[in-house]
């Protein structure tokens, strides 16, 4: 098996050599993606911190491939995998275009639209358009499935503060015990 040379960053896409600290076209430092979360993704595409958001299909930490995988297999055609994952246009398309579905399908078999309403031209026509969103929410799934086993699925993220806040406290309270130490010594030195 050959040794891959290059990587793509997840924010740009252009093509790195792979053992670069820094993606040569947009700055991105490759060591902070140890540091993202998808937790914090959502929470930046909530409060519409767009440029703090990056689409990787690296998974964190904070997200399982296998929990994907169930949630579009069984609740897929509901975006119930979008949901999980922070990918909200994606989940408000399937979920729509599905519940469309259900209410038009459940109409006819209550017969509160006649079954031979959809036989004429406005009712083909109704139906074509009822259908249509539905068939490309099923093309996105299966496209999602095959990309979350290939591992191709991308998930947003975006640095965790509290994790990098907590990286800093260490360094910070190791530094400061260093000092300290350090102190220490030159006292016992200044002493003898």
């Amino acid at each position: 098996m050959r040794e891959k040379k290059y990587k793509n960053c997840p924010r740009c896409n252009k093509r790195n050599l792979i053992n670069q600290e820094k993606c040569v076209n947009c700055g991105l430092i490759f060591e902070r993606l140890k540091k993202v979360t998808n937790r914090a993704g959502k929470e930046a595409i909530k409060n519409k911190e767009f440029n703090k958001v990056i689409y990787t299909n690296d998974l964190p930490a904070d997200v399982n491939k296998w929990k994907i995988f169930i949630l579009n297999l069984f609740l897929g055609a509901f975006g119930a995998h979008f949901a999980y994952v922070g990918r909200y246009k994606f989940f408000y398309y399937n979920l729509i275009s599905s519940l469309i579905l259900i209410v038009f399908v459940a109409l006819i078999s209550v017969e509160i639209i006649p079954e031979n309403f959809i036989y004429t031209s406005i009712g083909e026509t109704i139906s074509f358009f009822i259908t249509l969103p539905t068939a490309i929410n099923l093309i996105i799934c299966f496209n999602s499935l095959v990309q979350i086993l290939f591992n191709k699925f991308k998930v947003p993220v975006s640095i965790d503060e509290e994790y990098v806040v907590d990286d800093l406290n260490r360094e910070v309270a190791y530094d400061i015990l260093k000092n300290v130490k350090e102190d220490r010594e030159n006292e016992k030195k200044h002493k003898n």
